[in-house]
């Protein structure tokens, strides 16, 4: 009975029926518009704190020299793992400059003497200054990443690596020991300079008595959420640092984060104004509810006055309207989606939700509609239309 009375008020108003399809269709493509660009800056975000590598270099205490530094043990123990600074701390960068390093004179390198060299151990030659811009050829199986393990390696620059027999490998010779050490890539360069592994050199400079020391160290921080809080940290163990701290005054740190600061902020303005569009489109939805069911159901006063004068209770009129405005919503939700597909907009899960609180809305400001309309005394309605 309820569906053949609503074809037969659709059919005497279709206009008003016209009109409410419309509003419900054109908020709710608006909506999951809204909907997907929130998602898609929502996911720029996401990719933001996940992919953006914010870097974090040891400097002096005037932070204007990044190398040529005397980093004691302390500090690289900081960031190793178990230290104070492990948890925030992903790649640790380590670069420590040997003197009086030499290729020793073997019948496999043709030397006239024992060479000088520049020496240094590092568990990452890409991140060395040195190397900026240069193009690293490693041998295949080899990288950047091999500086990091136990096999004793290490890549020359052009000069030295011309020299090199077929056997592959030289004697890097220190005060402190030598050691035979693979050959696995190659950098221009003229001047005489090795780079090696660190951890293998590491442990003899150790066990010769050596204090542990970095020219220079830099590490990426391990999770960007957490880069508010690491900065806290830090502060205590570089400059600017807590009085009681005995280190405050060795060493400072510049975290490269300003990038991803700007990108983050940005978006989640974005999201934030989206936010407070989608909580005004919900509020505006009431409003414009409210106000094309008024103007129906006043049209229609004489006609429900007639209805509870023939004994209709104000609920079955309530359960009227709204199951009329239903059927709206439901056909101009359906438009929706299908314009909203032909624009390129995909339907998801989380659309349910957005799509429904404005349901709630609109059949909110339908309600309050049929309250106002059907508030006064039914003989006055019928006297006021004879």
């Amino acid at each position: 009975m309820i569906l053949s009375y609503l074809c037969k008020r659709l059919r005497r108003h279709i206009s008003e029926a016209f009109l409410s399809l419309l509003i419900v269709a054109v908020v709710v493509v608006l909506l999951l518009g809204l909907s997907h660009y929130h998602g898609t800056q929502q996911a720029k975000l996401d990719a933001a704190y996940e992919d953006f590598v914010i870097r974090c270099t040891v400097t002096n205490v005037s932070g204007a020299r990044t190398t040529d530094l005397n980093i004691r043990e302390g500090y690289i123990r900081l960031l190793e793992k178990g230290g104070k600074l492990s948890s925030y701390a992903k790649d640790v960068f380590l670069l420590r400059a040997l003197e009086d390093a030499t290729l020793r004179k073997e019948a496999y390198i043709p030397l006239e003497a024992a060479e000088n060299v520049s020496f240094y151990m590092t568990n990452d030659p890409a991140s060395a200054a040195y190397l900026a811009g240069t193009k690293i050829q490693y041998q295949e199986g080899y990288g950047n990443e091999s500086f990091c393990g136990e096999e004793p390696i290490c890549i020359l620059n052009d000069k030295l690596s011309s020299r090199i027999s077929e056997r592959g490998t030289v004697c890097l010779s220190t005060p402190w020991g030598e050691m035979e050490t693979r050959v696995v890539g190659t950098f221009p360069g003229e001047d005489a300079t090795v780079f090696v592994a660190w951890q293998p050199w590491d442990r003899q400079l150790t066990a010769a008595g050596q204090a542990r020391a970095a020219s220079s160290m830099a590490f990426t921080l391990a999770d960007n959420h957490l880069l508010g809080e690491a900065k806290e940290v830090f502060r205590d163990f570089f400059v600017p640092a807590s009085r009681t701290n005995k280190m405050s005054n060795m060493h400072g740190l510049i975290i490269d984060d300003s990038l991803f600061v700007d990108t983050v902020v940005v978006l989640e303005r974005s999201l934030a104004l989206m936010r407070v569009l989608q909580a005004m489109v919900y509020v505006l939805s009431v409003g414009i509810s409210f106000l094309v069911a008024y103007l129906g159901i006043r049209s229609r006063r004489l006609e429900l006055a007639v209805m509870r004068s023939l004994g209709a209770k104000s609920l079955a009129i309530y359960a009227e309207v709204l199951c009329e405005h239903i059927l709206f919503f439901l056909v101009g939700t359906a438009g929706a989606y299908l314009v909203s597909t032909l624009w390129g907009i995909p339907a998801k899960m989380g659309d349910i939700s957005t799509v429904g609180a404005f349901m709630v809305c609109y059949l909110l400001g339908v309600a309050l509609a049929v309250a106002q309309a059907t508030s006064g005394q039914i003989m006055q309605t019928l006297k006021g239309k004879e």
